[in-house]
């Protein structure tokens, strides 16, 4: 199907998915984001319906939707049968987990509308990154502002209420561009329309906010997805081609290493990490729940940096709290702060991880079930990946391996970014089901 052949109601939703792209990340959007949401399901589910004689690809995405029906099952028996605050736990379901409910199934039905619709596929994910990209353009204005003028460097947020906020939108961007550079290296074919010089300066820039940003935990998921690309081209590209592909991963990843490099450089916390882990781990210290009580201090007399100690301390706190609920509080953002005010009294907000912040709410079932989620995400894109080497079924596979690093290092299993990922999966696993069951390949764009 080509651009004329789409018509109105498809360029309308393609309109609506790119503002809500864009303002998702946005502060004071919440009405709109939601608005823009129903819009699309009504959209979506209108689509599917009309198209109903052809099948969803029910059998190929069992898994992944049997894990998430069970934990959506079992997060509501936590806040109906054994939360001590079902009141709180059901309104965090009703205004955090019911909306990612609903990402997710909007995005699965936008996938489902583009069977058979290979350039509405296409353009949707240019959309979604085109957005992303005037995202990271804005943190770059700031970024190049502040150094032209001297001034010195922030972490840049952009039009984000914080700088985690904008690099995870970052490094979501350099996920569709490293994706599509590693289906260059392994097929020679190219899938999105884009020159390499196109590609290559969107990487440039994509690398210039990372390094604006100064996120430490984003430099960590880098090298974890550009590791997945290395091992990716060892295993298929050809041993003729292998030694040259493999040393353009190397450089991705020697990028990567150096921003996180200069971010140690620039960012004093660094420099007291390990000293402040065996402090840390003392947890019998209420030090860490709040930064008004009075702080441990370093060998050389001075305060524990907060940021390092509280990160650590939290970590270790959880891995205490899971234990004494093994079975989770309730599902919520801030899980975690009511788990701590039943042990020790006082009151505190999340973990600062997203994976603690749900084993504490959920207990052990509810995380085995969310892993269980994300894992059969990654062997679905990696059974499809592996057959035809198709550029979604990549995307996906990348998108997963980035979202659960950084779900262990950031509080992001909340908000618009566990939204945006469950729309972006969910698009991109309907997608690659329908391909797995009908056997469809990709018909790539042939190099300029």
């Amino acid at each position: 199907m080509s651009r004329s052949d789409l018509r109105w109601p498809q360029w309308t939703a393609v309109a609506l998915i790119a503002v809500l792209v864009f303002i998702w990340p946005v502060p004071r959007t919440i009405s709109l984001r939601d608005l823009l949401l129903l819009l699309l399901l009504c959209w979506g589910g209108y689509e599917v319906y009309r198209h109903r004689a052809q099948p969803l690809p029910w059998r190929a995405l069992r898994m992944p939707l049997g894990f998430f029906l069970a934990l959506t099952a079992w997060i509501l028996v936590v806040a109906l049968l054994l939360s001590t605050e079902p009141t709180w736990a059901l309104g965090e379901i009703k205004g955090q987990w019911l909306k990612a409910c609903i990402a997710l199934v909007v995005g699965g039905l936008v996938g489902a509308t583009t069977f058979n619709n290979d350039f509405m596929r296409r353009l949707i994910l240019m959309v979604v990154g085109a957005m992303l990209l005037l995202h990271v353009l804005y943190v770059d204005y700031e970024g190049l502002r502040l150094i032209l003028a001297n001034l010195n460097m922030r972490r840049i947020a952009g039009l984000t209420e914080g700088s985690d906020k904008s690099n995870y939108l970052t490094n979501m961007l350099l996920c569709l561009l490293l994706a599509e550079a590693l289906v260059r290296m392994i097929t020679r074919c190219r899938f999105l329309p884009l020159s390499n010089s196109a590609l290559a300066a969107m990487a440039v820039v994509a690398f210039f906010s990372v390094y604006v940003e100064g996120m430490r935990n984003g430099i960590v998921e880098l090298v974890s997805v550009f590791g997945v690309g290395f091992l990716l081209v060892a295993m298929f590209t050809s041993r003729r081609r292998r030694a040259i592909m493999v040393s353009a991963m190397l450089v991705l990843v020697s990028v990567s290493l150096t921003l996180g490099y200069l971010s140690l450089r620039k960012d004093e916390r660094w420099q007291s990490v390990l000293e402040t882990v065996p402090i840390a781990l003392d947890v019998e210290n209420p030090a860490w729940i709040n930064e008004g009580l009075p702080q441990p201090e370093l060998e050389s007399g001075q305060k524990v940096d907060w940021s390092n100690y509280m990160r650590i301390a939290r970590m270790r706190a959880g891995v205490e709290l899971v234990r004494e609920y093994p079975l989770g509080v309730g599902f919520g953002r801030n899980a975690f702060g009511h788990a701590v005010e039943m042990k020790y009294g006082l009151r505190t907000s999340h973990s600062h991880s997203g994976l603690v912040d749900l084993a504490v709410g959920t207990g052990i079932p509810g995380t085995l079930l969310w892993l269980g989620f994300l894992g059969s995400l990654f062997v679905l894109g990696w059974r499809r990946f592996r057959q035809t080497h198709d550029y979604y079924a990549l995307v996906l596979l990348l998108l997963v391996t980035g979202y659960s690093v950084r779900m262990v290092l950031d509080s992001i299993i909340r908000d618009h970014m566990l939204q945006m990922f469950l729309f972006l999966a969910a698009f991109l696993a309907v997608i690659v089901a329908g391909q797995l069951r009908g056997g469809q390949r990709e018909t790539p764009v042939p190099p300029a």
